[in-house]
């Protein structure tokens, strides 16, 4: 019997670059429509729950996050080929607006030059956007808009992907320091305000999939009394620790389990009845924010959704739990598309 997995991008770019080329999605697309079973989630989902394995290698192709580039580059490639897909859009970046933009078919019949197609951001731009000014009413927003997702349903079905989909701190440990070049993006969110060299770097998760660690206030103003000159200090990062910890019993206020359970149900809940009634149809699939889960999210979210996918790299196996679905990432070079389905048939070969 063959192997059954399923594979997740976030951007199709029209150039090379710190994602996947249209072109190198396009003959990714090729190899999978001449040698593979492309099939929906629904499918993936009965395999799991009959036990059944096919004949032919087997695949399920998703889209994480809901960006524009997804449109104009990745559907018409698609539908091409004739494959379906499921995308993830994030509910708070969709644009509620019913303009469509340009996409590769508008280019193949000349309507447009290449130049004209969408230019899309990196995924921390996009989100960091997002965060900082909310969604904008703007052509070159970097996420879908409502029409665009609607346009989109012939060859995507649509899944939960949340509402905030940002990191938040969880621990009360330092473990390093925001200098201006490390962090992530969504620091911003986690931090409640701009992110200020100084403000101490906690670990951190997907908001859903924890109680989160908020850094007290007083903390952070202390870090903003401190002089310009502090920071020119070589070894600024150990005094500024020692200083924090001798000058602060805590440094951060813990979120109460019982807080962050009524917290995650409501944007399930919220973020689930949005999309919608983006798209008017049911939605049965969720994938979880940069994959991270605990036991307590995936109870709740199967209260809401019948299937959850992580992005743990393996395939479908027998009993394989239907809110811990894994799922490849697909890198941005044809090689390791090549070699994730490699490791697909290898894993596949011993379940």
């Amino acid at each position: 019997m063959a192997e059954v997995f399923v594979i997740y991008y976030h951007k199709i770019l029209p150039r090379f670059g710190f994602d996947v080329f249209y072109k190198t999605f396009d003959l990714e697309m090729k190899i999978l429509k001449s040698f593979y079973n492309v099939v929906s989630l629904d499918e993936v989902e009965q395999y799991i729950k009959e036990d059944k394995r096919p004949n032919r290698p087997t695949v399920a192709i998703t889209f994480d996050d809901g960006y524009v580039d997804n449109f104009v580059y990745a559907y018409p490639i698609l539908k091409k080929h004739g494959l379906k897909a499921t995308i993830f859009p994030i509910a708070s970046r969709i644009l509620q607006k019913d303009f469509v933009r340009p996409t590769l078919f508008d280019y193949w019949q000349g309507k447009v030059s290449f130049k004209e197609l969408h230019q899309p951001k990196t995924m921390a731009q996009a989100n960091l956007e997002y965060l900082k000014h909310g969604v904008k009413d703007t052509k070159d927003w970097d996420f879908l808009t409502v029409a665009e997702l609607n346009k989109m349903k012939d060859v995507f079905d649509v899944g939960g992907h949340a509402y905030l989909h940002s990191r938040v701190f969880y621990d009360e440990e330092i473990i390093d320091f925001y200098d201006g070049k490390n962090g992530h993006w969504s620091f911003y969110y986690a931090y409640g305000e701009e992110p200020k060299i100084g403000f101490p770097i906690l670990k951190s998760q997907n908001n859903l999939a924890v109680e989160r660690s908020y850094i007290k206030k007083e903390v952070k103003d202390y870090v903003k009394s401190l002089d310009e000159s502090y920071f020119k200090q070589k070894d600024w990062k150990i005094r500024l620790k020692k200083e924090l910890l001798k000058k602060f019993d805590k440094i951060v206020d813990k979120e109460p389990m019982q807080e962050r359970k009524e917290r995650v149900i409501k944007e399930l809940q919220e973020s689930k009845s949005m999309l919608e009634s983006m798209i008017n149809q049911k939605i049965r699939h969720f994938a979880y924010p940069f994959g991270h889960y605990d036991d307590l999210l995936v109870e709740l979210v199967g209260l809401f959704f019948e299937t959850a996918f992580t992005t743990e790299k393996d395939v479908i196996k027998s009993k394989t739990n239907l809110h811990k679905i894994p799922r490849f990432g697909i890198p941005k070079d044809i090689s390791s598309f090549l070699a994730v389905l490699g490791k697909a048939k290898i894993k596949g070969a011993k379940s």
